[in-house]
């Protein structure tokens, strides 16, 4: 299964290590996201200062302008009985 995290980017969510919420106030301080060793991808050309969470996965860290409680409520839908929402 893949999860839209933002703009045209879905990712397969067994590739999913951590999420995170973005702290604006830190992101210029110390960035604890540093201690993954992995690149940056910031989705479709946004800036940093639209980061509102972070997709931690095997290969990188995806920078996404979707709150964090968006994205984990697209990630339980899911698997929920329902299903993810479809549209006519």
């Amino acid at each position: 299964m893949y999860l839209h995290i933002g703009g045209q980017k879905m990712i397969d969510i067994r590739r999913i290590v951590a999420m995170f919420k973005a702290h604006p106030r830190k992101m210029n301080k110390s960035n604890p996201l540093r201690q993954y060793y992995r690149p940056l991808v910031l989705l479709d050309g946004m800036d940093e200062g639209q980061i509102r969470c972070y997709i931690v996965t095997e290969e990188c860290i995806y920078a996404s302008p979707i709150t964090l409680e968006t994205i984990i409520g697209r990630y339980k839908r899911l698997f929920s009985s329902k299903g993810p929402v479809q549209r006519l």
